[in-house]
């Protein structure tokens, strides 16, 4: 499923993506996905999601009572 994202740019920067897509024969979407899926993430588990492994070791852990 794809989602339209609205971004300001300044203009040189725009410019610089305009070039970097021409270069690369893709459009201004394909050119920042690709250079934001090469960028390194210090954690590649998204802002408040649980992997499947830790929601697997989460649920066979059992439960604390107060």
């Amino acid at each position: 499923m794809l989602v339209r994202v609205n971004i300001t740019l300044q203009p040189d920067t725009l410019n610089r993506l305009d070039q970097y897509a021409s270069e690369n024969h893709c459009s201004r979407s394909q050119a920042l996905t690709q250079l934001i899926w090469r960028a390194q993430v210090k954690n590649p588990q998204a802002r408040g999601q649980m992997s499947m492994d830790e929601f697997t070791d989460q649920k066979s852990k059992p439960r604390k009572r107060k």
